[in-house]
This record gives structure tokens, C-alpha cells and sequence, in this order.
């Protein structure tokens, strides 16, 4: 091989192996992530009145349901290309079209619920619209879960 094939060659294997440290790292959060998200959700509505708090419990609770779906697609996307890396061959472009699936899975998901994030908040008055935005953020990960 020649060197600038030896070192695209490199190149790729690291690219390779930090995608699946994400993926992989991803993995462990998954387990208590409902839970997190619920007590985010309660605390972030815990103030407002009984008519607003449910109105927008129902507004996130119909936007979780609407990305579920989607949700799932794109982790089986996701698990289809860790196989492809551990796979003997490993199939280089097998492994590309499965990237490339997974990013137009990702832009189709966000076009999608951005649609139904605009649609949800119409009704909805402006407090009652920034704290739908905040239930929206992810949590910072220099702040402590509690």
C-alpha cells in the first residue's frame, strides 16, 4: 500500500471507532432516561396552574408519542451499523449506506417534529409556550440530575 492510502485507511478506522464509542456511549443512558425525563417534565410544570400544567403535560406527552416511533427507527439504524463494524468482512460501503441512512433518518426526524412542535404550541400563550421550550432543552451536562 501506498502512503496515502495507508493513511486514509487509518483515517477511516478512527472515524470508525469514535462512531461507535457515541453509539456505544449512548447505550448506558437509555436505561433511566424515561425516568429522568419525567421528573424534568414535573419539575418544569410543578408551579404553573392545573389547567396550564395539563395542558402542556399533554402537549409533551403527544410530542414523545409522535417521536417514538421515529426514535426506534433510527436506534435500529444505529444497531445495524455497530453489526456492520463487527461484521468479518467488514463491508466498507455496506457500512457508508448505513451511515447515510442513519443522517436521513436524523433530517427527517427533525423536520418532522419541528412541524409538530409548531403545531403543538399554537394555542398555547406565551409562558405557557417558553416553558414548552424549556421542557424541550436537554438538560446541561454541567448540571447535576437530581
Amino acid at each position: 500500500m501506498n502512503r496515502r492510502l495507508k493513511l486514509a485507511f487509518l483515517a477511516s478506522m478512527i472515524v470508525n471507532v469514535l462512531l461507535l464509542g457515541v453509539i456505544l456511549g449512548q447505550s448506558p443512558r437509555r436505561f433511566d432516561r424515561e425516568d429522568r425525563r419525567q421528573q424534568r417534565l414535573e419539575q418544569g410544570l410543578k408551579d404553573l396552574p392545573d389547567a396550564a400544567r395539563a395542558r402542556l403535560r399533554e402537549k409533551y406527552q403527544r410530542l414523545r408519542a409522535e417521536a417514538e416511533p421515529h426514535f426506534k427507527q433510527l436506534r435500529e439504524a444505529q444497531d445495524g451499523a455497530v453489526r456492520l463494524l463487527g461484521a468479518e468482512p467488514f463491508d466498507e460501503a455496506a457500512y457508508d449506506e448505513q451511515v447515510m441512512k442513519i443522517n436521513e433518518l436524523r433530517m427527517g426526524l427533525t423536520k418532522q417534529l419541528s412541524q409538530v412542535v409548531k403545531d403543538a404550541v399554537k394555542d398555547l400563550s406565551p409562558e405557557e409556550r417558553r416553558r414548552f421550550a424549556e421542557l424541550l432543552q436537554r438538560p446541561s451536562s454541567t448540571t447535576k440530575e437530581k
